[in-house]
C-alpha cells in the first residue's frame, strides 16, 4: 500500500505540475502578446528604439504577468487535474484501494507548497525589481540608454501642509530631490481653492524648496503671475515624501518595512502600507486553498451531475475567492478594516469553506 500510495503520489504530481506549467505558459504568452500590442507604438517612438527594446519591454513585464496568474493557473490546474482523473476512473480507484478523500488530495496540495513558496521567492526577487525598472523607464518613454535608477517616484498625490500636491515624478539627484511636472492647489477653511501655482520643477536643496518655471493663479482675484524662480514655504521633508509616495509592488520587504516604521513615527497613516506588506504573504499562500476549492471536480458520484458542472462550480469558487480578495484588500488599504483582516480573512474563509466541502464529500 506504501508503494501504491507513493506511485499515486508521483503520478498525480506530474499531471499537475504538467498542467499547471502549460496553463501559465498560454496566459503570460497570449496575455503578453496582448500588452506589447498596445504598447508597441510608445516602445519605438523613442529615438533609437529597435528589437532590442521591445525584447527589454518583454523581459520586464512577463514577469508581473507570471506572478500575477500563478494562483488561477494553479486553481485550473487542479480543476483540469481532477477532473481528468475522475473521467478516467482513476480516483475511484484509488478510494476502492482504501485511499481518503484526503490522501487523495495530498499530491496536489503539496505541489501547491511548491508553488507558493517559488511564488513568493520568484516575487521578492524577480518581479520587484522588474517593476520598478518597468515603471522607470515607461515614465520616461521609453527612452534608449536611460541612466539607471537611484530612487524615484512617479504619479505623485498628497495632501500636506494645507497644500493638494501633484507631480509627475520625484527622484534623487546627487544631495537634492527634484520634482517634475508640479502642482499646488492651496484651500481655505470650506475647502474651496484660493490659489493654484503650477511649476516645471520643484527643487529642494539646502532644507529649502525652490520652484521653477512658475505660474500662479490667484482663484479670488483672478490675477496670474508667472516667475522663473520662486520660495515654496511647504515643510514637506523629502524622505516623508518619498515614504508617502512608496509603491509597494516596486519595493523590498526590507525597505518596505522602513517606510511602515518612518510612517508610524511621523504619525502619517500606515493602512495602505500594512496591507500591501501583509498582502506580499497572502497573494502566494493563495495556492494553497485551490486544491480544496477544485476538489468538488473530482469527487462525487455521477448521478448526481455531470463532470463539467462539477468542474465550472470548482472553478466558480476559486473565481469567488480572487474577487473577495481583491475587495478585502482594497477595503484594507482604504482603512475600512484592519490591515490583518484584509490580507488574511478572505484565505481563512476559504480555507474553513474548502474543508467543509472536503468533509461533506469525506461523509
Amino acid at each position: 500500500m506504501n508503494m501504491l500510495k507513493g506511485v499515486f503520489t508521483g503520478y498525480v504530481s506530474r499531471q499537475f505540475f504538467i498542467r499547471f506549467f502549460g496553463l501559465l505558459a498560454f496566459f503570460v504568452i497570449i496575455l503578453q502578446m496582448l500588452d506589447l500590442l498596445n504598447r508597441s507604438s510608445d516602445i519605438m517612438e523613442a529615438p533609437g528604439a529597435g528589437a532590442e527594446q521591445v525584447w527589454r519591454y518583454i523581459s520586464l513585464r512577463a514577469p508581473q504577468i507570471a506572478s500575477q496568474f500563478t494562483p488561477f493557473a494553479a486553481l485550473l490546474a487542479v480543476v483540469l487535474t481532477l477532473a481528468g482523473l475522475s473521467h478516467t476512473s482513476e480516483i475511484t480507484v484509488m478510494r476502492a484501494a482504501g485511499l481518503s478523500v484526503h490522501r487523495v488530495l495530498f499530491p496536489l496540495g503539496f505541489a501547491c507548497a511548491i508553488i507558493a513558496v517559488a511564488h513568493f521567492i520568484f516575487h521578492e526577487t524577480v518581479t520587484v525589481n522588474s517593476s520598478k525598472k518597468l515603471d522607470y523607464w515607461e515614465v520616461n518613454d521609453f527612452a534608449v540608454n536611460l541612466p539607471p535608477d537611484s530612487e524615484s517616484r512617479t504619479d505623485i498625490w498628497l495632501n500636506f501642509d494645507g497644500e493638494f500636491i501633484s507631480a509627475a515624478s520625484a527622484a534623487r539627484i546627487d544631495n537634492a530631490i527634484v520634482l517634475n511636472d508640479v502642482t499646488i492647489n492651496e484651500f481655505d477653511d470650506n475647502g474651496l481653492t484660493i490659489r493654484t501655482i503650477e511649476a516645471l520643477r520643484a527643487r529642494h536643496e539646502d532644507g529649502a524648496w525652490t520652484l521653477y518655471g512658475v505660474t500662479a493663479l490667484n482663484a479670488l482675484t483672478n490675477q496670474v503671475n508667472k516667475t522663473q524662480e520662486a520660495i515654496w514655504t511647504n515643510s514637506l521633508d523629502p524622505d516623508f515624501l518619498f515614504a508617502l509616495t512608496l509603491k509597494p509592488d516596486q519595493t523590498s520587504l526590507i525597505e518596505l518595512t522602513q517606510k511602515i516604521d518612518q510612517l508610524r513615527d511621523d504619525r502619517a497613516d500606515t493602512r495602505a502600507a500594512m496591507t500591501s506588506f501583509l498582502s506580499r504573504f497572502s497573494k502566494p499562500i493563495s495556492s494553497l486553498v485551490m486544491p480544496l476549492l477544485g476538489a468538488i471536480a473530482g469527487f462525487g458520484v455521477h448521478r448526481q451531475g455531470v463532470l463539467l458542472v462539477r468542474a465550472i462550480t470548482g472553478a466558480s469558487l476559486g473565481f469567488t475567492y480572487f474577487v473577495a480578495e481583491n475587495l478585502a484588500l482594497a477595503l484594507g488599504k482604504l482603512g475600512v478594516i484592519p490591515a490583518i483582516i484584509g490580507a488574511f480573512f478572505p484565505f481563512a474563509l476559504f480555507m474553513v469553506v474548502g474543508f467543509a466541502i472536503l468533509m461533506a464529500m469525506e461523509n
